[in-house]
């Protein structure tokens, strides 16, 4: 019998061998399914898969009751996605899920950016050595070439920690970068704030006697950072600064927001943060939008005139 179990493993398995999916799109898959699988024990499921048909899917897509309404179509994605996969794979003679469709609304959900002064300070409090002992020196020059890769380049967080030494050229001065679905992209270092930082943490990881292959960021044992490392490392600079929360998200669409509002293309954008489809960096222009509206309603003119 094949089991909605043994369907997750295989699937998991494809799309890490044959699809190259991200560590991240796969934990978010193994999250969404083990979801489903949750559902259907409470449900009395018999584990088979023959048991998910699109009656059941839509049972558990309306017990969601809290669930945002992206997170709703994205578990729907990952269920349809293995369904897909199964039929194409011959694992399952029909797809029950066929064009099954959310009827779950989406509004425009803009993304949260800093203001400069706060990425000014930022960029200016990781360079402050914290403490006076050689591991301080060197977490604060790590620190600060994390910071301003980020922000300068827009990188995932993702793509910064799986940055390796050799990833950096130095003399044509660029990144080589491999974003989602394992396509790769060169960003050019165009700012002499990055590429000090960037120069400065080459060199106190040569000084230990790594290779070129081994990771551009570590951890306190010397093993290569994970996200929630990073995102710790924000944590621990906004609390420095009295800031409630920064993100590395946040630092990536910051900087693709003040890219348009100094008037770079939009297709330079797109290229820079990765996106497959210009589509998604248009959600910038939203943002754009606000902040043309904000300096207006402030600044206009007609506003002082009283008659």
């Amino acid at each position: 019998m094949q089991t909605l179990n043994s369907s997750t493993e295989w699937f998991l398995a494809h799309c890490a061998d044959h699809r190259k999916l991200s560590p991240h799109t796969l934990k978010a898959y193994r999250f969404d399914l083990a979801r489903l699988g949750t559902f259907a024990t409470q449900s009395g499921s018999t584990g088979a898969i023959s048991t998910i048909d699109r009656r059941f899917v839509q049972r558990w897509l309306g017990s969601m009751k809290t669930a945002h309404p992206r997170t709703i179509r994205r578990r729907l994605a990952t269920v349809k996605s293995m369904f897909a996969n199964l039929e194409r794979h011959s694992i399952l003679t029909e797809n029950p899920l066929v064009g099954m469709r959310c009827e779950v609304k989406i509004g425009v959900s803009l993304p949260r950016t800093l203001g400069r002064s706060t990425v000014r300070s930022l960029l200016r409090v990781v360079r402050v050595q914290q403490g006076s002992s050689l591991a301080g020196g060197v977490r604060t020059v790590r620190d600060t070439a994390l910071v301003e890769l980020l922000f300068s380049t827009g990188m995932r967080v993702s793509e910064v920690v799986a940055t390796n030494i050799a990833d950096i050229d130095m003399d044509r001065l660029a990144i080589s970068v491999r974003g989602k679905g394992n396509r790769e992209r060169e960003i050019p270092i165009v700012c002499d704030g990055v590429r000090g930082a960037l120069i400065q943490q080459i060199v106190e990881r040569r000084a230990t006697g790594v290779a070129l292959s081994d990771p551009l960021f570590v951890n306190r044992r010397g093993v290569r950072m994970s996200d929630q490392s990073v995102r710790g490392v924000l944590r621990r600079h906004a609390a420095r600064l009295g800031s409630r929360r920064i993100t590395p998200h946040m630092l990536r669409h910051t900087i693709a927001t003040l890219l348009l509002e100094e008037g770079v293309d939009l297709r330079h954008i797109q290229r820079l943060l990765g996106h497959s489809s210009i589509a998604t960096t248009t959600i910038y222009v939203h943002v754009s939008e606000r902040s043309q509206r904000q300096a207006l309603e402030r600044r206009h003119p007609r506003n002082k005139m009283t008659i």
